[in-house]
């Protein structure tokens, strides 16, 4: 049985958490991450397919960056970061015929691939989203090792007009605290454009 003291330090991180939440709410324009407010605004994305709830220093990467970023066979279609550089979020397109529509056997086919990648990931958090119009999203969050560096990775797929939307999203691992619930309302925001 908990203590009266155990009880009211529960009470009390439950509080923190929940004014930390609201405090990190994008809808409401901004967020605190890490040590910083971050303006968000919705923006139009991939040729407007659809929309989301993004920082507004995301901007479309510039090519010569892509080349040395990424590798050409592997180039995801659509990149959008920061100036830095260091916090991108991607997203490339597949007729869905390509994988299987059922989305719990989607979901078990990207962790097994995932984790075949590298079998020492350790998934921080697993889940299938459903956005307020019944946008089914799953998505995968793990810590990466990329040369001297551990980036924040999350991996996410989802439906549009008949195509698979599959995506990305990196930040450095330090900022982790600060990016894992607003990776997720990053997600939930996603809008089909008509």
């Amino acid at each position: 049985m908990e203590s009266y003291a155990e009880q009211i330090v529960k009470i009390i991180n439950q509080e923190r958490k929940r004014r930390l939440l609201e405090k990190n709410d994008i809808t409401k324009g901004y967020a605190e991450i890490f040590y910083d407010t971050v303006t968000f605004e919705r923006k139009k994305l991939c040729n407007e397919q659809f929309s989301m709830i993004l920082p507004v220093f995301f901007d479309v990467m510039k090519e010569e960056y892509v080349a040395l970023k990424y590798c050409a066979e592997n180039r995801p279609e659509f990149i959008y970061t920061n100036k830095e550089l260091n916090i991108n979020i991607t997203f490339s397109f597949l007729c869905k015929k390509e994988i299987t529509t059922d989305i719990l056997e989607m979901q078990k086919e990207i962790e097994k691939e995932i984790k075949q990648i590298n079998t020492d990931i350790v998934l921080i958090e697993k889940d299938i989203l459903q956005t307020e119009e019944g946008t089914d999203i799953v998505h995968f969050l793990f810590p990466l090792d990329i040369k001297d560096t551990t980036l924040l990775q999350e991996f996410f797929i989802f439906s549009v007009n008949e195509k698979w939307v599959i995506g990305t999203f990196h930040c450095p691992y330090t900022q982790k605290r600060d990016w894992v619930n607003i990776i997720k309302q990053m997600l939930l925001s996603i809008h089909l454009e008509e």
